[in-house]
């Protein structure tokens, strides 16, 4: 996505960011997500991709996603980024690109 690696990158200087995917969704999925991410966010470690099925298990204060189902059992705050699929999901903080997520987080 337009901004995504820049913004990325530049909140990785003052906060801790974990790319989490639900890629035990779809087992397959998993090699062609790791080699992208490795790819396009070659500034993060290893250890900062979650591969999980239900994200619920992640302990972080915020996560941006563009599902509202993974915020059910969040213990954060969920941030719902836009999409067609979630045009009429309420009741979240919304941003609509990557740069409203850098003015969220660096004011």
């Amino acid at each position: 996505m337009e901004g995504s690696q820049e913004v990325i990158k530049e909140l990785s200087e003052s906060y801790e960011i974990y790319i989490t995917t639900a890629a035990m969704e779809h087992p397959t999925s998993f090699t062609a997500k790791y080699e992208w991410l490795k790819e396009h966010f070659p500034f993060l470690s290893d250890l900062q991709f979650v591969f999980c099925g239900n994200k619920s298990i992640i302990h972080a204060d915020y996560l941006i996603d563009d599902s509202p189902r993974h915020f059910k059992d969040f213990m954060g705050e969920g941030i719902l980024f836009s999409a067609p699929h979630n045009r009429y999901e309420l009741g979240y903080v919304r941003v609509e690109n990557w740069n409203e997520v850098r003015r969220f987080f660096l004011p």
